[in-house]
């Protein structure tokens, strides 16, 4: 990768995977979301994400806690790496929001054969935003280039503007 990323903010889905009755965590989605943060760890980033912060749902933080750190730590983060959710999970939506609005480079990871709101589909048209969409999982591969693709676009828009 070109781009040094020194910060990333995974953000995924998160209540919907909690099972209400046992507590316990989904599996694919566990698999998924943690082979993504493995990837950056890899990397040597400092990688900020809810799930592996409050242990899967073991260890759940208060509102007033987790929305200020997931605030100030997307707002500190190179890039934000999200999956908005099909059906939308409103707690990466605003992420996803807080993210755009404070133009901080982000990069969605869209499932194939699943719809998303219109907001999420039209983010590019403002916002450095790159859409990654994949099937049964993230090639890690092809985030990476998308994650450059982003960074190239927001180190030419401030060349530029």
């Amino acid at each position: 990768m070109g781009t040094k990323i020194e910060t990333v903010f995974v953000a995924a889905p998160f209540w919907a995977y909690v099972d209400k009755e046992t507590g316990e965590f989904d599996t694919e989605a566990f698999e998924t979301i943690n082979r993504i943060l493995k990837h950056y760890d890899a990397k040597g980033c400092v990688v900020h994400n809810a799930h592996r912060r409050e242990k899967w749902g073991q260890a759940f933080l208060e509102p007033e806690q987790f929305t200020v750190l997931d605030y100030e730590q997307i707002c500190s983060s190179d890039v934000i790496v999200a999956a908005p959710g099909s059906p939308a999970s409103p707690g990466t939506h605003i992420e996803v929001g807080w993210a755009s609005a404070n133009k901080v480079p982000m990069v969605l990871l869209l499932e194939e054969g699943k719809e998303y709101a219109g907001l999420i589909m039209g983010l590019d048209a403002f916002a450095p935003v790159k859409i990654l969409r994949f099937t049964d999982q993230v090639d890690l591969d092809a985030l990476d280039a998308a994650v450059e693709d982003v960074m190239a676009e927001v180190r030419t828009a401030g060349a530029v503007g």
